[in-house]
């Protein structure tokens, strides 16, 4: 008898355990999706908020948010502060709306001066250009 319901408790507990948690991550990863893309659009588009870029001699380095987002991840993961899936899905959601609705996401370091110093991190011209594809 106890052999069955080790068979049973072990892996329902289990089964039920990691539902919960990936739905508390899910809602996570859609409050931070949903949140970034309001915020991008009521502030980033609008000129309200600038985006980070940071000089850096001859170089300007954009601090892109799934940058930003992995920092925190990382930070999280070696100190050990948070662990609660909501708050890493919700990270989560703001790194995946960097990849999927920045073209550009990957250009992080531009030179001063250079052909692509402005004209590759202006957000409104990204979605000005998403509009016309």
């Amino acid at each position: 008898m106890a052999k069955k319901l080790k068979k049973i408790i072990f892996p329902g507990t289990t089964l039920l355990t990691s539902l919960y948690l990936s739905t508390i991550f899910t809602v996570g990863l859609t409050v931070g999706y949903l949140g970034t893309n309001l915020f991008y659009k009521k502030f980033i588009k609008t000129g309200k908020v600038k985006l980070i870029i940071l000089p850096f001699g001859k170089w300007k380095f954009h601090l892109h948010h799934w940058i930003s987002g992995s920092i925190i991840i990382l930070v999280i993961y070696t100190t050990g502060l948070v662990q609660s899936p909501l708050y890493l899905g919700t990270l989560g959601g703001i790194i995946f709306h960097d990849f999927y609705t920045d073209k550009d996401w990957y250009k992080v370091i531009y030179k001063k001066g250079g052909k692509n110093d402005n004209k590759n991190i202006n957000p409104v011209r990204d979605s000005e250009d998403n509009k016309k594809q």
